[in-house]
């Protein structure tokens, strides 16, 4: 018999654009999982967020966060793995920043808790985002007057927000550094808004969805996604689906289109496909 892992993308895949998992796929979701259903998510989310959204589900794997930079524990509450971006590279990053005159927040490992530097909200975006998650479990924010990479750090992630046009010049030349990867994509809350990201070139969510299947000793790998940051996902998987509404570049990566995340179609999919 074939064993699956499923794995989704959270915002604009899983989630509705209220950012929560609706009743139906909490009630379909969890009556599979107790049946034996092997899922998880891979999402650019951190715990801090990820693990409030996905409360009402009784996941048991691990779950690929901050696009495959870590590996959180929803059961244990804890995280478990790391892949953090080499000092230099780092350093490098932030130099490349300053000289498009952008400092980004920079997410430092630090046991079971992110220490998020900054030096200044560059816009109302990263203002919201910083206020919709600062204080909450898992993440605390510091400000500083000079952005550095902190000696013996565990640095794992760089987040910026801006407009396309301002962003794609750095987006370019960070691409040329070696030991990282980025991301760019536009934000589906705000379609004036673009996220650029930066982690270890290790780190994706392809390899983690690799590790995972790897660790189960699964045959199968179906993945689910809506945007840009879900590509190297999709195209790793032995299915790739995406939901209506996916970005042109998402639906090439992919083998399957489904419904909308508003009417729960990765559940409702998995219902459909899924044989224990």
């Amino acid at each position: 018999m074939i064993k699956t892992v499923f794995i989704s993308d959270l915002d604009g895949t899983l989630l509705r654009a209220d950012k929560t998992v609706g009743p139906a796929s909490v009630h379909i979701l969890n009556d599979l999982l107790q049946r034996g259903l092997l899922f998880t998510v891979a999402t650019a989310r951190s715990a801090a967020t990820a693990a409030a959204v996905l409360k009402p589900l009784a996941l048991t794997l691990p779950g690929v966060l901050l696009n495959g930079a870590l590996f959180y524990d929803f059961a244990a509450k804890q995280y478990t793995g790391c892949c953090p971006i080499a000092q230099k590279d780092a350093a490098l990053v932030l130099q490349l920043c300053r000289r498009h005159g952008r400092t980004p927040f920079l997410y430092l490992m630090e046991q079971n808790e992110i220490c998020v530097l900054f030096e200044q909200l560059a816009n109302d975006c990263e203002r919201r985002f910083y206020e919709e998650r600062r204080g909450k479990a898992y993440k605390r924010f510091e400000q500083t007057a000079n952005l550095q990479v902190p000696a013996q750090s565990r640095p794992v992630y760089f987040t910026m927000q801006d407009s396309y046009q301002r962003l794609r010049p750095l987006y370019d030349s960070l691409c040329k550094v070696a030991g990282i990867r980025c991301v760019f994509y536009r934000d589906i809350y705000d379609q004036n808004n673009y996220y650029l990201e930066v982690f270890s070139r290790s780190a994706s969510k392809s390899n983690g969805a690799a590790q995972i299947k790897e660790a189960l000793g699964a045959d199968r790998l179906v993945a689910f996604g809506d945007n840009d940051n879900d590509i190297d996902l999709l195209r790793a998987a032995d299915v790739g689906v995406v939901v209506a509404g996916a970005s042109s570049g998402a639906r090439q990566a992919a083998d399957i289109v489904i419904g909308s995340n508003e009417k729960d179609a990765v559940a409702t999919w998995i219902a459909q496909n899924w044989i224990k």
